[in-house]
């Protein structure tokens, strides 16, 4: 099953927020998310959150109320991936997740990293895409597309393939892996130890034509 979750960060173009929406099987929002995705045209199935953000929720969403504030101990971004795994989501696809606070982006990241053994985690914003890898990807891409290879643990090494500067032996944290290129069609790449972020930037005619798609009813980003 694909499950969409919809975060309060910064907010997606309205054609990608709809389009994952038209390809998920459910669709979660965070309290601060639901009001303004609704009127970008996508009304989720269920609301978890406080809501501290969302006093008075849609009378057809169900909703997961987390009780109060202090009484918590993770994000609401952690209880929508949460909820989405107990209702046998395969994969997971996270909008909203990145932008705004420095500290929910990283710590969203490593949200994904958490669960990415239990389903195929995918953070999603209008500029890249970001996968957590501890074994193996194999991904369709086009020549020239950015690909960074992010180590989060001091571990790391791996091996990749399709790709303009190849990498094969230890990644230390760093910079090393940021900003390389797809050679061909097909990037893969295969991780012996640690935990990598596999990020994805369009190649740039395809992120100029993103760019200049603006629909009205959610801000572009600057």
């Amino acid at each position: 099953m694909n499950a969409l979750i919809i975060c309060d960060g910064e907010r997606p173009h309205g054609d990608l927020l709809r389009r994952m929406a038209d390809e998920a099987d459910l669709v979660i929002a965070t309290d601060g998310a639901a009001a303004w995705a609704a009127t970008a045209g996508v009304r989720p199935h269920v609301v978890v959150g406080d809501f501290d953000s969302l006093p008075a929720p849609d009378g057809d969403w169900e909703i997961v109320d987390a009780g109060p504030h202090e009484q918590q101990d993770n994000s609401d971004a952690e209880k929508a991936v949460l909820l989405a795994l107990a209702r046998n989501a395969s994969r997971i696809a996270i909008l909203g997740a990145t932008g705004r606070r420095l500290d929910h982006t990283l710590a969203n990241v490593w949200l994904a990293a958490r669960y990415h053994q239990q389903a195929d985690i995918v953070l999603m914003d209008d500029y890249s895409e970001c996968r957590i890898v501890s074994d193996e990807l194999r991904l369709a891409t086009t020549p020239g597309t950015v690909i960074s290879l992010v180590p989060l643990t001091l571990d790391v090494t791996l091996r990749t393939g399709g790709l303009r500067w190849p990498l094969d032996g230890p990644l230390a944290p760093g910079t090393l892996g940021l900003s390389n290129q797809a050679a061909g069609e097909e990037v893969t790449v295969e991780v012996r130890s640690g935990l990598v972020a596999f990020i994805v930037v369009p190649a740039p005619a395809a992120a100029s034509e993103w760019a200049t798609k603006c629909p009205g009813d959610v801000p572009c980003p600057a």
